[in-house]
């Protein structure tokens, strides 16, 4: 099969090459038709949480599978995450709002198009609502149907977690996906974006004249923004202006994910400007996208002492500007996987059970060490300041 035309696809828009459009609309016809995953009711009870003095974890896989969407993992997924809102909040005082990377995290954007191995190039992975893992020409062409099994899968996650009290996020990546997803409410009239409570763009597609910046302006969910370190204050303002020209408190947040060298620096930045136009974005860090490295041997890794580093800068330039720190987003594991180290990498350690579909993810003792640290820096905010005053004012 000639991928040529997959990669010039993938290239404009991050979006898959999918060899049968009739496919395609096929799938997007069947999610049309689907019932919604998330309700407006509750979309809405989030973006109300968002609104309040309260604290966001955003954390879970870095990309779920079909295969590991077991019950087991999902209830082991769920009991980590409660247990980081806990940890946080007992340490803090401060309330936290939990937001899974669940229930939808089944497609990601990648550096390059296709993967070459020897001799050999394919499409590169895209989650599993595109293709699959498997080196072979068969697992790594698109196929629409995935989208389906997505919404399937979602499904099944979402109705074990009814009695949680954590709310589904993922990058809304797939269009394919998320437009047929969307409706508008018999209540209010407005359009949601039913296949999670919270989406969010990537640093990849946040481009102000891309379609996705397009499409999350139009829903109203809760919506969240990966900010890269070749950001400037400049992007925010373009990015709020689309996303919240209202200035509504629960509506919009800025994921930080800068890297530990320049972190203080580039987010002390952002923070200024958003200040001095009295914006009540919330504004979050993640301080693990930034600090990926590769060991000897070739694999993907990221050491706590260096998500440790983001996280103090991320809290010393809030310390420093006066904004009351918003969130974390963490990539974790409910299992004790061996994907990211403690202080040095150590190929000897990652091969022990490194599991991901994709990138390094904490696990649980990991996580709950970084949650510590977290509920530790927020005490100085326990009592909120001026910044929540105003957010909840609507100034």
């Amino acid at each position: 099969m000639d991928f040529g035309d997959l990669s010039a696809t993938y290239k404009r828009d991050h979006q898959p090459g999918w060899p049968e459009m009739s496919e395609v609309r096929r799938a997007r016809g069947t999610l049309a038709r689907a019932a919604p995953l998330v309700s407006a009711h509750d979309i809405r009870r989030l973006r109300a949480r968002l609104a309040e003095p309260t604290f966001l974890l955003q954390a879970g896989d870095c990309a779920e599978t079909f295969q590991d969407n077991t019950r087991a993992s999902v209830a082991g997924r769920a009991a980590l995450l409660q247990a980081l809102s806990d940890t946080i909040e007992a340490r803090s005082g401060r309330p936290v709002v939990t937001v899974g990377r669940i229930a939808g995290q089944y497609a990601k954007p990648r550096s390059a198009p296709t993967e070459r191995r020897g001799g050999v190039s394919l499409p590169s992975y895209l989650g599993d609502a595109v293709n699959g893992a498997d080196f072979t020409v068969d697992g790594r062409t698109p196929d629409p149907r995935n989208l389906i099994r997505a919404y399937e899968e979602s499904g099944r996650t979402l109705s074990q977690l009814a009695n949680s009290a954590v709310f589904s996020s993922h990058e809304a990546l797939l269009l394919d996906y998320e437009q047929p997803l969307t409706r508008r409410s018999a209540d209010d009239g407005r359009l949601y974006g039913h296949s999670a409570h919270l989406l969010w763009i990537g640093e990849r597609t946040r481009s102000l004249t891309g379609p996705h910046v397009d499409f999350a302006a139009e829903i109203s969910n809760p919506i969240a923004v990966k900010i890269g370190p070749g950001a400037t204050p400049t992007v925010l303002t373009g990015l709020h202006a689309v996303l919240n020209p209202d200035n509504i408190p629960g509506r919009l947040t800025f994921i930080f994910r800068m890297g530990r060298h320049r972190a203080y620096d580039l987010v002390y930045a952002m923070l200024s400007r958003i200040l001095a136009e009295g914006w009540v974005d919330r504004v979050v860090c993640d301080p693990m996208h930034g600090n990926t490295v590769v060991s000897p041997a070739g694999v993907k890794t990221r050491v706590v002492t260096s998500i440790e580093e983001e996280i103090r800068a991320f809290f010393a330039a809030c310390n420093d500007t006066g904004f009351t720190p918003g969130g974390i987003h963490l990539e974790v594991s409910g299992d004790d996987v061996t994907e990211c180290v403690a202080t040095r990498v150590d190929d000897a350690f990652l091969a022990a059970n490194y599991r991901t579909a994709c990138d390094p993810r904490l696990n649980p003792e990991q996580a709950s060490s970084l949650a510590q640290l977290v509920g530790e820096l927020l005490v100085p905010h326990r009592d909120f300041g001026p910044r929540v005053e105003m957010a909840m004012s609507g100034r």
